[in-house]
């Protein structure tokens, strides 16, 4: 929902939170959603118009200079970037998730609010409800812990800004297992794990906190500064030793994965964009209502790879390309996933979708979904229909499986002859589609979904 009472949002980011789920069960599907109950969903609906909130990118009419010092007095839990499963067994907590320390909670089978929760963590202190964090936290290797950051804010001229690497055992118990700091308040919209170590790519992707006061809008107050560096941390989450490299300047957008070699180094390969923080301003409703100029965007981002060399202080960053032009689409992946049992461990494919309509690119209207091969070049393979738009896919294992890729894929599809969407299955080993379920609605393109096991 973009609209509500003649006052719309400007950007996809400000859309209203909302759950879309497939249940798969052993004679057929079923499909639900429902909105999330958070504070400025609730208050807008009962006010019939979109009530006063933080937002990324501002609503049309604007707010008054009243509504914005209104908006401060909310938390900003508009949760619709991600969804996660916190805990085991029985005691899970399923909550979606935004970049800042909050939470709607959910019930799996009805999708009900059933809370929202911004939990305190002994040792941080929280000057605002405005807390910085990350929709992307990664499972602990060996446990059922979830691992992400809480962004301590320094206020004070000069102050630095305190990040904490946190362990969720679930989202009231947590521990501190590392502490670095920045100079500037650094967005950081996700991290790489390996068994030993998280790492952090502080790019120069600065928050101006008192133009996000003024404004109430995070896309205002983002600033990038090109030509300075990316400070890249690397954390000990056993002993909590903290290490700073630097490198050029890329806005990362998506981990994919991480592991550590034998020989001592680190692998980390990201999503990443030479533009900076204009990719996400990309986003704006009206630019994709404009079909014209729509067709004529390009992918900002592709895969790169960095080696870490911690004894050596030294990053070599290697970007994915083609000679050929017309197979250069393959490294210009978004939201990547991969086979989640192979997080932090090495690892030869990663999924994503190709958000891209250049006339150079073969699958030109389409969203298309590769299948990357990282450890045998020009192995890479390619889903797409034309005019079928897929979204971000599932990885689900074959529990019987002894290969990486030995499973299906699973991704919501948009139809846009029929302008519904369906459940696309895939075998993860040819890209081959196995089957399709079409769902009575359209679905727009989503940010990140997770699949469940039952329980």
């Amino acid at each position: 929902m973009f609209e509500l009472g003649g006052r719309s949002v400007i950007h996809v980011f400000d859309g209203f939170a909302k759950m879309h789920s497939i249940a798969i069960g052993q004679e057929g599907l079923n499909f639900s959603s429902a909105f999330l109950q958070s504070s400025v969903y609730t208050r807008s609906k009962k006010a019939g118009r979109y009530a006063p909130a933080l937002t990324f990118l501002g609503v049309d009419p604007s707010f008054s200079e009243l509504e914005r010092i209104e908006a401060l007095t909310y938390k900003f839990d508009n949760t619709d970037v991600n969804v996660w499963k916190f805990g085991h067994g029985k005691n899970s907590v399923y909550a979606g998730l935004t970049d800042d320390w909050v939470y709607d909670k959910f019930d799996l089978e009805t999708l009900a609010t059933t809370g929202v929760s911004i939990p305190p963590i002994p040792g941080v202190t929280f000057l605002t409800h405005f807390v910085q964090s990350c929709a992307h936290p990664l499972i602990e290797p060996g446990t059922n812990n979830s691992l992400n950051y809480v962004l301590e804010l320094g206020l004070l001229p000069g102050q630095k800004q305190n990040y904490y690497v946190v362990r969720m055992m679930n989202l009231t118990s947590f521990e501190i297992l590392a502490n670095f700091q920045t100079d500037k308040s650094v967005y950081m919209r996700s991290f790489g794990l390996t068994k030993n170590y998280v790492i952090f790519f502080a790019h120069p992707a600065i928050v101006n906190v008192e133009k996000m006061v003024t404004t109430v809008e995070v896309a205002e107050s983002m600033q990038w500064f090109p030509d300075e560096k990316t400070t890249i941390v690397v954390a000990n989450i056993k002993t909590g030793k903290v290490e700073y490299l630097q490198h050029d300047a890329l806005f990362v957008t998506h981990h994919a994965n991480a592991y550590e070699t034998e020989d001592g180094k680190i692998i980390v390969d990201i999503c990443a964009s030479e533009k900076g923080v204009s990719i996400l301003t990309q986003y704006q409703i009206p630019m994709l209502r404009n079909l014209s100029g729509l067709h004529q965007s390009v992918a900002q981002t592709r895969v790169y790879r960095y080696t870490i060399d911690l004894a050596n202080k030294s990053v070599e960053a290697i970007p994915f390309r083609s000679k050929d032009p017309m197979q250069d689409f393959l490294h210009q992946i978004e939201v990547p996933i991969i086979n989640e049992n192979y997080r932090a461990r090495h690892y030869c494919y990663l999924y994503g979708v190709v958000l891209d309509f250049s006339p150079s690119n073969p699958v030109n209207g389409s969203l298309a979904l590769v299948k990357k091969n990282l450890c045998t070049p020009g192995k890479d393979q390619v889903w797409y229909h034309p005019n079928h738009y897929a979204s971000e896919p599932s990885f689900i294992p074959n529990p019987d499986g002894t290969d990486e890729d030995d499973g299906v894929i699973l991704s919501s599809v948009f139809d846009a002859m029929l302008e519904k969407n369906y459940l696309l299955i895939l075998d993860s080993k040819t890209m081959k589609k196995i089957n399709t379920a079409y769902m009575p609605t359209y679905i727009p393109f989503g940010f990140h979904g997770r699949f469940f096991p039952r329980q």
